[in-house]
């Protein structure tokens, strides 16, 4: 079954509601990965990879319904609408780390014929600006 396919089965038997757990065998099955006793890492390293890509668009498309799907043991579940302020939280420290990165790499690399890496520091900048002060709105608000 396709990913769109198995976001549809999930949907008609009623397992993308808040708090549902979906069982990892069963997403592996609907997908066709099965996981030898034996093999290479890089094989089991592809099978992961497969994995990953359904859980990826089957955790998008719940996304559009302010739902996450969070790894939960060898299954997953979606989060209860009080989780996700956590889960909200984890991706603004994430962003806010890569933009910190960002603008030190923009900040450290040799400026080349003339041009400038300001605009590139200038816009990390405005970002993570921009997440310090919804997570103080967020902050009042809770």
């Amino acid at each position: 079954m396709d990913k769109k396919g198995i976001i549809e089965q999930l949907r008609a038997l009623g397992m993308t509601n808040y708090g549902s757990v979906i069982e990892g065998d069963l997403v592996r099955k609907w997908a066709g990965i099965e996981y030898p006793q034996t093999g290479t890492k890089e094989e089991f390293d592809n099978l992961a990879l497969q994995e990953l890509s359904v859980i990826d668009y089957i955790r998008n498309c719940l996304l559009n319904e302010g739902k996450y799907l969070k790894a939960h043991r060898d299954d997953y579940r979606i989060l209860s609408p009080s989780e996700n302020s956590g889960q909200v939280e984890a991706y603004m420290r994430s962003a806010d780390q890569k933009l910190k990165r960002a603008i030190k790499l923009s900040k450290n690399t040799p400026v080349q014929s003339g041009q400038s890496n300001n605009s590139f520091t200038a816009r990390a900048m405005l970002k993570r600006e921009s997440i310090k002060e919804q997570r103080r709105k967020d902050s009042v608000t809770r």
